[in-house]
């Protein structure tokens, strides 16, 4: 006669032990003695595919899984392994899944180490929000659990949550203050909020905790490029890199050190290795967006360009909630395509050129375009498209009613722009306010027969390349101080009574009209009597060169992707002369530079005047 059936309690601990204690020979052995492979019991499966794995027969592992899951559908143990198989496959679906099934089979005693791995996986699949729904109600299910509190603090740290964040962490501190990555994080955290003192400060520690920690070395070269030494910035990427070559955030700290070096190749190889180990991940697809567009490769670029939405840190989370579908070539006959603005004032201005073309090809079929911008761009605009849209509308009031929608951004994409097609789009295609030129025309003659020339050193001072991309006054005072035959005007909105000071400190008599500024169609009719504008990256230089202005930009060695690498002109802005600067943070060469060429085009015109005169 058979022998009674062994009970698992007999020996299955011991084979659990014998994996612990890493003697996978004995667990598989005390497993096939047992018939493991045809059990149905679940945690005789779990185990079994364990094993299997270590054994390194995955496929194997999933199969016996699956079986057991057939038997006990809602077991957490097995959907958490099968989750974690589903993992390495980079399979997130199925392992969101997995984990998701788990977790409402979890009561809110029960622990759950392994959600830090689902949080991982939502991460990966950008879901922010749910991410940041379950890492609460884990800290909550385990309060006295540092890690819990510690991948809270990133998903709110993701979320650019900051100080939820700095609160999270705050707890995890008090439970483990040696927590592997807690001053890393925080040092990334206080990058974020440009803390930099602060930042250097938990680097230094984490490095001393681990100074074979991969992603503090990513943290310092970003540190590093903030203070202004890309070199220095390059080496610790590429310790990171040589820490860890599979960690997709070094390869893009090595790309952002590489651009600040103006090693285009490297920086774009780099890019596309971050991307080939985290394909979904968007903000590595944007980095690439915005290399690829410097480079010409529009093609790629304009297709890459569409993960600004969660690839952007300018953008993530900023796109509006529309009720109407986006566009993507549905039939328009009978309908109308609102037009959206996007990002900041340059930006529309630089890609409104695009709507006359687009709109023509919707009325083609049957269907009308109506555009919403931005309120102080409404006037110049609605001149500018007449004939062309159905309406424009300001998107701080109630949009009217339409089908479809889709953001200004997307029309490059849509209409298949390459770079040479870009001369049947050139300026001007801003149209100004003919009163309004004839006031400023009237107002400027007293300082006839002068050069009038108009100044902007500062972008938007909460970007965050504008400490790289302006110029200080009294650097840019003290260069053109001196030169005969020009009358200087702001166009510099908001600036403050030291920067003033600064221009009159190298004697110059800078007139500011820029307070009766109320709306850009005030600014372009000012503009459009200036003989030349100098400026540096900002909405003036897009203003001025949608004008067909005379225009000389300044620009750092890392510059907008618009004003592409090396080349002196723009092919997007004919009238524009681009001053690039040989290396990081040399404005020195380029305000030398700026300045003889002023004084050139000061001789030639006091030349053609004196011609005129006789």
């Amino acid at each position: 006669m058979p022998g009674a059936p062994v009970s698992t309690a007999s020996w299955l601990p011991l084979a659990e032990q014998a994996l612990v204690q890493g003697d996978g020979v004995r667990a598989a052995l005390l497993l096939d003695a047992h018939d493991a492979a045809s059990s149905t019991q679940a945690e005789v499966a779990l185990l079994f595919a364990r094993v299997l794995q270590w054994r390194g027969r995955h496929r194997d592992a999933c199969a016996v899984l699956e079986r057991a899951l057939a038997h006990h559908a809602e077991h957490v143990g097995l959907l958490v392994e099968r989750a974690r198989l589903a993992c390495r496959v980079s399979a997130w679906h199925d392992a969101h899944d997995g984990f998701q099934r788990a977790w409402r089979n979890t009561t809110t005693t029960a622990s759950a180490p392994w959600v830090p791995a689902w949080l991982e996986v939502m991460i990966q699949l950008n879901l922010r929000e749910p991410a940041l729904a379950i890492a609460c109600a884990h800290a909550e299910r385990s309060p006295d659990d540092a890690d819990a509190w510690f991948w809270l603090g990133y998903v709110h740290q993701l979320n650019q949550q900051y100080d939820a964040a700095l609160d999270a962490y705050r707890r995890c501190a008090q439970r483990a203050p040696d927590h592997a990555m807690l001053h890393n994080n925080l040092a990334a955290l206080h990058l974020e909020l440009r803390d930099y003192l602060a930042a250097k400060t938990y680097l230094d520690e984490a490095l001393k905790d681990d100074p074979g920690n991969a992603s503090a070395w990513t943290n310092l070269s970003m540190w590093w490029i903030k203070a202004g030494v890309p070199a220095v910035a390059h080496l610790a990427a590429e310790r990171a890199l040589a820490l860890n070559p599979q960690c997709a955030l070094a390869w893009q700290g090595f790309s952002n050190a590489c651009k600040e070096l103006q090693a285009w190749d490297a920086a774009t190889e780099a890019i596309e290795r971050a991307r080939v180990l985290e394909p979904n991940n968007d903000a590595y697809r944007w980095s690439l967006a915005m290399l690829q567009l410097m480079r010409g490769d529009y093609a790629n670029g304009w297709i890459n360009h569409e993960a600004r939405w969660l690839g952007s840190p300018e953008l993530r989370g900023a796109q509006p909630t529309w009720a109407a579908p986006h566009w993507d070539a549905q039939s328009v006959a009978g309908k109308t395509v609102l037009v959206w603005s996007e990002q900041g004032y340059g930006d529309v201005m630089q890609f409104v050129r695009f709507l006359p073309e687009f709109a023509r090809r919707i009325r083609e079929h049957g269907g009308a375009v109506a555009h919403s911008t931005f309120a102080p761009l409404r006037a110049l605009v609605t001149r500018s498209l007449a004939g062309y849209v159905a309406r424009v509308e300001s998107q701080e009031q109630a949009i009217a009613p339409h089908d479809y929608q889709i953001p200004l951004g997307s029309l490059p994409m849509v209409l298949g722009v390459s770079l040479n097609d870009l001369p049947c789009y050139v300026p001007p295609y801003l149209k100004v306010d003919a009163a309004q030129v004839a006031r400023w025309r009237e107002r400027c003659a007293s300082a006839a027969p002068t050069l009038k020339v108009g100044l902007a050193w500062s972008g938007s001072r909460d970007h965050q390349r504008n400490p790289y991309r302006c110029v200080e006054p009294h650097a840019l005072g003290a260069a053109l101080a001196g030169i005969e035959g020009v009358t200087f005007y702001s166009l510099q909105r908001e600036a403050g009574e030291a920067e003033r000071d600064a221009w009159a400190a190298v004697g110059i008599d800078l007139v500011d009209d820029t307070a009766e500024f109320a709306t850009f169609d005030e600014t372009a009719a000012f503009v459009s009597q200036l003989d030349l504008v100098i400026t540096v990256c900002t909405s003036v230089a897009h203003l001025a060169g949608a004008l067909a202005v005379p225009t000389w930009l300044l620009l750092d060695v890392n510059p907008h992707w618009t004003w592409m690498t090396a080349r002196e002109d723009s092919p997007w802005y004919p009238s524009m002369r681009l001053y690039r600067q040989p290396a990081f943070g040399q404005w020195s060469a380029v305000l030398s530079r700026l300045a003889d060429d002023l004084r050139t085009r000061v001789a030639m015109r006091c030349g053609h005047l004196g011609r005129e005169g006789r």
